[in-house]
């Protein structure tokens, strides 16, 4: 078993392109962190009838480099993966000059993960909590053009739903900024110099996502940010905590 599967290099599959007369095959990269993870979905996207992996990989770099090469068509893509994490891999692949559609498959699903997925252009979403044949229902909708929800995904949006426009959060940009800097380990004081605020700005807005995220306090709202995907896991143990002790630093400003 390997302790650190962060560590894994990516790897590109064999060749890609299918034998003259054959079918076309819809290429997949897999963005995965863990390497069972990544093994077991290559295997079974290999066995969907006109799906071929053409690669995998730890993080989003390998995949946007092959994008930008027009090698792939789709990319399944993880929430929770080291350095930028996944909504921000998905914002870097979809602003690709031919963006590729992304799938994600995550273990995480919530109001903000959905929310934010959709806004930034994914054109799926797999809990992992749900059976692997949805994700293979996914990658059949999703590559004909569609939009896919697994079920626990379905569940949760069409409660959403039901509740209403309040039901939803909304991010706006400066709100996702605050969540994305607290999450980097940044005090109220610096992230109000780094944006051109006030302290008093900063403190509301933290608190505004507090309440909305049903955050008991800053120490979980970092760790909600990390669960969502909105910063990567390379701030581990003593370092996530000390993001999270800056982030509730301070009392409100005067």
């Amino acid at each position: 078993m390997n302790p650190n599967p962060i560590e894994d290099t990516a790897r590109v599959a064999g060749s890609s392109s299918a034998p003259s007369g054959a079918e076309t095959l819809r290429r997949i990269w897999i963005v995965e962190d863990h390497i069972s993870v990544r093994q077991l979905l290559e295997a079974f996207i290999n066995l969907i009838p006109g799906f071929k992996v053409v690669g995998v990989s730890a993080g989003e770099a390998p995949a946007c480099e092959a994008a930008l090469r027009l090698e792939i068509d789709l990319v399944v893509l993880d929430l929770m993966i080291p350095g930028i994490g996944g909504i921000n891999a998905l914002q870097k692949l979809r602003s690709l000059p031919v963006p590729p559609r992304v799938i994600i498959y995550s273990g995480t699903t919530t109001v903000h993960s959905l929310q934010l997925a959709l806004a930034h252009g994914a054109a799926g979403y797999v809990d992992k909590g749900d059976s692997i044949e949805e994700l293979k229902a996914g990658l059949q909708r999703v590559s004909e053009g569609g939009i896919y929800f697994s079920q626990g995904a379905s569940r949760l949006m069409s409660s959403l739903m039901r509740s209403g426009p309040g039901g939803m959060l909304k991010l706006e940009p400066t709100e996702f900024r605050v969540l994305e800097l607290l999450a980097g380990g940044y005090s109220i004081k610096d992230i109000a110099k780094e944006m051109k605020l006030s302290d008093q700005k900063v403190y509301r807005t933290r608190q505004s996502l507090m309440e909305r995220a049903d955050a008991r306090n800053a120490q979980d709202l970092v760790r909600y940010a990390f669960e969502i995907g909105l910063v990567g896991l390379h701030r581990a143990g003593a370092e996530a905590s000390e993001a999270a002790a800056r982030a509730g630093e301070g009392r409100r400003p005067d």
